[in-house]
């Protein structure tokens, strides 16, 4: 379903999700497969994470992202020698 069926426009140009949009399958619901990725899955982290504010997860993402460099660059320097 494309945005625009998905998506009315209402006073202000703000969107609002049509009431067409397929419905989120009820909380209790079961289903074997994601119970079998839950297993594998540390949600303490991802709910440390979910306490922190957008622009806290970002700042951490960006903290991450130049620790990856850092990395890139020293493997890099070790391949040269």
């Amino acid at each position: 379903m494309s945005d625009e069926m998905r998506y009315q426009k209402i006073e202000g140009g703000v969107l609002e999700l049509n009431d067409a949009s397929p419905a989120l399958a009820p909380a209790d619901a079961f289903d074997p497969v994601i119970e079998a990725y839950k297993r594998d899955v540390d949600r303490t982290i991802l709910r440390e994470n979910l306490k922190l504010s957008p622009q806290e997860r970002s700042e951490k993402f960006v903290s991450f992202m130049r620790s990856v460099g850092k990395l890139r660059e020293a493997a890099a320097r070790s391949r040269e020698n």
